[in-house]
């Protein structure tokens, strides 16, 4: 048994060398900015590593199999230190705790800042429950937090400590799903009428689930509810320094158990109503929000379904989408990215949602998935950091958020002008000295982008941020005329067009959003 096992890793370390290797030569070809001098050491390391395992496998087993888990560890490290890591980037992880002390939450945190990590999508509200104590649930006599962390703020905890560790925190909320408790949780105990779905028994109505989830859902259709909700939200943005916002399960389920009960052309009228409803909620939360705290980010998590197909609707009413593009492949990631970003109109961010952690994928795919959309999206956030392992933050942080990078959604000036001067360093210390920009070409390109840098770093008023995305689209359209290799290698010249897009798209998005 222990030899076929060690036939194996033998079998795993060759193939992650491999990746490692055609990553090194790939990435380099395309002119990337990456640790490609470590990288090749470590691969140098992991060969020696692996000829040892492999001298070992008759001998000593056991010292074996040991040696050629530090070859793998070593060609990890190279894939990773191969990688690019941007300098302006979303960087999340929804998180649900589960600590019990403030220690316990450093020592998430710790984790968390070891990855890489600055922003924190907290679970505020779910199954029905907060994890803080509530004034607005217990005015309703609903129970005022979760059992589990009665006697102690958790929300408060991360909050505070994040902040030492340069780590945003956004609340996350499960919206009008309140859980699978067979009583119907917390508010539908108290509230039974407020239930999505419910049926007649002795005369009084019985929460019911949702068919095939067995999730309870409060009625969006019901003023009470969607006020309490708003309420909820209001009272974590006015007491605690979130910086934003996370809207989850928002929209209606597809209901099969009330589509049954309802003529057709019923069906799609109450389906207009609701969706009209739902749409209101949104636009009158982000408006109060705003009232609230005008640089809040507010930001959606569209379900697969209806959710998502209708998330253009919310475009004018939330800050970022991260749609949940949850799944194995790069490739289904990157057209779920574009699907959604097909939908939203200007002035929207997009993050990557993925959950390769989540459906247990190794560090490698995990790396991978981030860089899926990257060319589209403005940052990653990985559900969930729960299934983190000691092996993926190591990852993360070797490879794409090696670098510290600011928050695009969060200062979106400050992101542009770090991206102006990451490209004006490539232009100087790679494109030009390898021969993929012609010198001439490399210093103009390069007094354009300082002349912009420049105008940036003046602190623009929101109506006259309009003056730099036109200049960045200018570069764009000049860019895209460039057809001689020998003036610019087309490699370069994609990577420049793209960061000059992202530019634009986060100028755009300070401008209408007028987020600093």
């Amino acid at each position: 048994m222990i030899e076929q096992e060690m036939s194996l890793l033998l079998e795993q370390v060759k193939t992650k060398i491999a990746a490692a290797q055609k990553a090194i030569q790939s990435n380099w070809d395309l002119f990337m900015h990456a640790q490609f001098d470590l990288a090749r050491e470590h691969i140098q390391k992991a060969s020696q590593l692996l000829e040892a395992a492999v001298a070992l496998e008759k001998s000593d087993i056991s010292t074996g199999m040991s040696t050629a888990k530090l070859a793998s560890i070593a060609a990890l490290d190279a894939y990773c230190l191969a990688q690019p890591s941007r300098v302006a980037e979303a960087r999340g992880t929804w998180y649900r705790p589960t600590e019990k002390s403030d220690e316990e939450v450093c020592h998430t945190l710790d984790r968390m800042q070891a990855a890489g990590l600055n922003e924190l999508y907290v679970e505020a509200w779910f199954w029905g429950y907060t994890i803080y104590p509530s004034q607005a649930a217990s005015a309703q006599g609903i129970e005022e937090q979760h059992p589990a962390f009665r006697g102690w703020d958790p929300l408060e905890a991360f909050v505070k400590e994040s902040s030492k560790r340069g780590i945003a925190v956004h609340a996350w909320l499960d919206g009008f799903m309140v859980g699978v408790d067979p009583t119907g949780g917390p508010v539908l105990r108290v509230y039974p009428e407020w239930s999505a779905f419910s049926k007649e028994l002795n005369a009084l109505d019985v929460p019911q689930p949702e068919q095939g989830t067995g999730y309870y859902w409060l009625d969006i259709t019901n003023a009470h509810a969607r006020h309490y909700l708003r309420d909820i939200i209001k009272e974590i943005v006015s007491r605690y320094d979130v910086v934003g916002v996370n809207l989850d399960f928002i929209r209606f389920p597809e209901a099969a158990q009330i589509r049954t009960e309802m003529q057709p052309a019923h069906w799609e009228a109450w389906s207009d109503r609701v969706e009209k409803i739902e749409d209101e909620f949104v636009a009158e939360l982000y408006n109060e929000l705003k009232s609230i705290r005008p640089q809040l980010i507010v930001s959606a998590t569209p379900e697969p379904g209806t959710e998502s197909e209708k998330i253009g609707h919310w475009s004018h009413y939330v800050d970022v989408v991260i749609p949940q593009a949850y799944h194995r492949t790069c490739i289904e990631v990157r057209d779920s990215v574009l699907r959604h970003k097909a939908e939203l109109a200007s002035g929207n961010l997009i993050y990557s949602g993925v959950y390769p952690m989540y459906i247990g994928l190794d560090a490698q795919d995990t790396v991978e998935q981030i860089f899926a959309a990257s060319d589209q999206d403005q940052g990653t956030i990985i559900f969930a950091f729960g299934q983190a392992t000691e092996e993926t933050i190591r990852a993360l942080r070797t490879g794409p958020w090696r670098n510290p990078a600011i928050s695009t959604g969060l200062s979106p000036r400050k992101a542009v002008q770090a991206l102006l001067q990451s490209t004006m360093d490539d232009i100087e210390h790679i494109y030009m000295p390898r021969g993929a920009l012609a010198i001439q070409m490399g210093r103009d390109l390069r007094d354009n982008m300082e002349s912009l840098l420049h105008n940036l770093r003046v602190q623009l008023p929101q109506e006259e941020i309009s003056e730099p995305e036109a200049r960045a689209a200018a570069l764009v359209d000049w860019l895209s005329m460039v057809n001689d290799e020998a003036e610019m290698r087309s490699t370069v010249r994609k990577q420049l067009i793209n960061t000059l897009s992202t530019i634009r798209e986060l100028l755009t998005y300070a401008r209408i959003k007028q987020i600093d």
